[in-house]
């Protein structure tokens, strides 16, 4: 099966590189120790993470879904220097409250804390079952990124730059949709920030005109 079509942007090549536990966990210790608190907790955000996401796949069908995760945080370690080990962990559960009902964002206060957890409420679109449609729920979350705090722009546009990499496997309705809320929703943010700008325009470039 051929493999998914993925935008390379400079500085980035490490998004295509055959990654695992122990070449991530490598970069962790550049600057943690195993001994540390700090990396032993990235490391369970990282087993907790493979495991709720252990059967679920991007829209590809081919990729598994905690390649994403891991790529996400991957920019933020390699190409934006973070290494707020909370900001890491955040990065890694990103989407597991939304997307696993075995995770609360309770739980993941109990398990790692007040400031992930709020950065997890704010990565975390609210429940379905409270909006009509789905343009009045994305309406609320978007509307929920003047509060937020810049370390949750630094995770949500590392997302929204790998999610626009990997847009190749989508539909052409798909990807016009998720350069414009991009353009829109985004972009503005970046530049406030000055948190990937180029980079999600260089890729809004690459996926207009390849």
């Amino acid at each position: 099966m051929q493999e998914p079509r993925v935008i390379v942007l400079k500085g980035m090549s490490f998004l295509t590189a055959a990654e695992n536990r122990e070449s991530f966990f490598k970069r962790i210790a550049l600057f943690l120790p195993e001994q540390d608190p700090r990396y032993k907790e990235i490391l369970k955000a990282y087993n907790d993470a493979k495991d709720a996401f252990r059967k679920k796949y991007r829209d590809d069908g081919i990729t598994r879904y905690f390649e994403h995760l891991r790529a996400v945080s991957l920019i933020l370690i390699d190409y934006l220097r973070v290494r707020d080990y909370k900001i890491i962990i955040a990065a890694l559960l990103h989407d597991i409250v939304e997307d696993c009902p075995e995770w609360t964002l309770k739980r993941v206060e109990e398990e790692y804390g007040q400031e992930v957890a709020l950065l997890l409420a704010f990565l975390t679109k609210p429940p379905e079952a409270n909006f009509a449609t789905k343009e009045q729920r994305d309406d609320m979350y978007h509307m929920r990124f003047r509060q937020a705090p810049r370390n949750f722009f630094l995770i949500k546009l590392s997302d929204r730059l790998h999610n626009l990499l990997t847009l190749y496997s989508c539909s052409n309705q798909k990807r016009l949709r998720k350069i414009e809320e991009t353009r829109l929703h985004y972009l503005p943010y970046a530049e406030e920030h000055l948190i990937l700008l180029h980079e999600l325009e260089e890729a809004i470039e690459q996926l207009t005109t390849g």
